[in-house]
């Protein structure tokens, strides 16, 4: 009865403990999975808003050409004075951010390169502007042209990202929604483990109880019965050959714990 109880014991702890390490390591990788994606969705919405800064700049320094052609007053070229060193750095910032992403890396080039041309352009007009020269309608045009590719080219790269963020956003929504069903399945499982031995343990406790008193009661026989076998003895010593010992005298033994 003792061994059953101990194993008992150990079989419900050892059940519980591997329920326990399962769950938890489920857990983990789980939640670490979730985070991963919730990183890569931040990852790729901080690479659509510095495209939106490329492209936001470059209008910054097409609407400043344009005020500055039609007013020839300086103030119009605000926008335009040290945008090139921010455009540049917003574009070598969304190189480094997709340098894992060969579709991305391959179209930083033409990018580079319908930038340079933009300034080129924009540079030009102004330099003619300031030197007196007469606006030449065809090289507007040639860089609404050039800024017509820019927008074009900013929003395909901007799409790949959008693409990779539904399937980064429903990875991370399956997980989201996957974490707490496994967290309930395990605290489930859990519980039934533990009242499954629970009973178990009672149900052992009430027998080794059982068993407890009945031996109890045989050994309070048993002593009942050697006090009438020591009066039996003494009242023999003493000649007193008549003396019998009933069985009434006599408790019988307990056998009915087994």
């Amino acid at each position: 009865m003792v061994n059953t109880f101990k194993r008992n014991i150990r079989l419900g702890l050892g059940i519980s403990l591997f329920a326990l390490i399962l769950s938890s390591a489920a857990s983990y990788i789980s939640i670490r999975e979730l985070l991963n994606s919730d990183q890569w969705v931040n990852h790729t919405s901080q690479v659509i808003q510095v495209l939106d800064n490329i492209l936001s700049r470059m209008k910054d320094v097409e609407t400043g050409q344009r005020g500055y052609l039609l007013t020839g007053d300086p103030v119009f070229l605000e926008p335009y004075n040290g945008s090139k060193t921010d455009v540049n750095d917003y574009v070598n910032h969304v190189q480094a951010l997709t340098a894992d992403n060969k579709w991305q890396q391959k179209d930083f080039p033409y990018l580079h390169a319908l930038i340079n041309k933009k300034y080129e352009i924009v540079d030009h007009s102004i330099a003619d502007k300031k030197r007196g020269i007469p606006v030449n309608t065809r090289i507007l045009l040639a860089g609404k042209d050039i800024m017509d590719h820019i927008r074009n080219q900013i929003h395909l790269m901007k799409v790949r990202e959008q693409k990779l963020m539904v399937i980064r956003t429903s990875k991370m929504n399956a997980f989201a929604a996957f974490t707490p069903i496994l967290i309930l399945l395990a605290a489930i499982i859990s519980v039934i483990v533990t009242y499954i031995f629970y009973r178990r343990m009672k149900d052992n406790l009430k027998a080794n109880q059982f068993l407890m008193e009945e031996l109890e009661k045989k050994e309070k026989n048993t002593q009942k019965n050697i006090q009438v076998i020591s009066d039996l003895a003494e009242q023999l010593s003493k000649g007193n050959y008549d003396i019998r010992i009933k069985d009434s005298d006599l408790k019988p033994p307990v056998d009915n714990y087994n």
